[in-house]
Parts: C-alpha cells; structure tokens; sequence
C-alpha cells in the first residue's frame, strides 16, 4: 500500500501541475478563440485563429517587456513584491539570470565542498571580491535545503556537470553522481 501511495504521489507532482498548465493554455485559447469567431469564422478556423492571437500577444508582451519601461516595471515588480517570495531568487538563479551571470554565463555551479574528511556535492552561488566563494551544501533527498558556507577557493573543486542532473543526483541520494564525477575528472586528465 505504501508503494502505490507514493506512486501516486509521484504521478500526481508531474501530472498535475503540467495539467494545471495545460488548462490555463486551453482557456486562454478558448478565450480568443470566441474573440476571434466574429472574425475570422469566413477566412479561418476560429481555432487557428486563436493559437495565432496567442502567439502574436506572446511576441507582444515579450516586446513589451524587453522595452526599456518594461524593464523597468520589471525592476519595480520584482523589488516591490517578486523579491519577497521565499525561493524567488534561487528561482531566478535556475533560470540563468542569477548572481554569477558574468562569469561564464552560468549562476549557480555545481561542486564538490572539503568538509571535515570529506568531500560534499555542493553549489556555488556567488563569489566574494577577495575569491572566498559562497557555497550551499544541499541537503539530501531534499536539495532545496541545505546549509550555506563560505569557503576560500582551494577548498572548493569546480565541476563541469550540468546542473540539473546534478541535482537529481542529489536529491536520489547519490545515485548518479558517481559517475558524473568521474566523467568529469576523467575529462580533466
């Protein structure tokens, strides 16, 4: 029983919200699909003409926000609210526009932390003037918890892993991350 309970549970954290997304989609689909009936009901498909008012409000608000006083209501929504939101900027970092975007265009790189005797899957977040690195040591099956450390670099060995994979070897108890490390250590000679 136990089994099929977290079966389910499982199921339900990648269906449900993939669903959740396809229903807001489908409304607003269906939302310009009776704006455009009156329309385009003699030329087009209604449908076809929604899926292309969709795509044409996407281009359109992406223009918006790409002008300089989209950026700037941006900068204002996100210091006014978005920053507030417990995990947003750890969000934004994952979304590739994080602390470390000008060194090498990656935010958050994956590493492995000297700790004690050991070593520890580690990523590092931001970088001090002086090169002292901030590291967050994630914690294990759950990677969005961890502890944060700051540590001088020879303390920190860099890998070139992807992060994603990184950190659903983490979150799979290690699984995994053997042999990411070693491919990467085997790349480095």
């Amino acid at each position: 029983m136990k089994v099929i309970g977290q079966a389910l549970l499982d199921g339900a954290l990648v269906v449900l919200p993939i669903g959740a997304i396809a229903l807001l989609v489908l409304g607003i689909v269906h939302r310009l699909q009776a704006m455009a009936d009156p329309l385009s009901s003699t030329y087009v498909h209604p449908a076809l003409a929604a899926v292309l008012l969709l795509l044409l409000l996407c281009a359109l608000v992406g223009a918006l926000v790409r002008s300089a006083m989209g950026r700037q209501a941006r900068h204002v929504l996100e210091v006014g609210l978005l920053q507030r939101i417990p995990g947003w900027r750890l969000a934004k970092a994952f979304a590739a526009e994080g602390p470390l975007m000008g060194q090498g265009g990656r935010s958050l790189r994956p590493a492995l932390a000297h700790i004690e005797e050991g070593l520890c899957p580690a990523l590092v977040m931001d970088e001090f003037a002086d090169g002292r690195l901030m590291v967050f040591v994630p914690g294990s099956p759950a990677p969005m918890s961890g502890a944060i450390y700051i540590f001088t670099p020879d303390k920190v060995q860099l890998l070139d892993v992807p992060l994603m994979p990184f950190l659903r070897g983490i979150a799979s108890w290690g699984l995994g991350l053997r042999e990411m490390i070693e491919a990467d250590e085997a790349r480095r000679g």
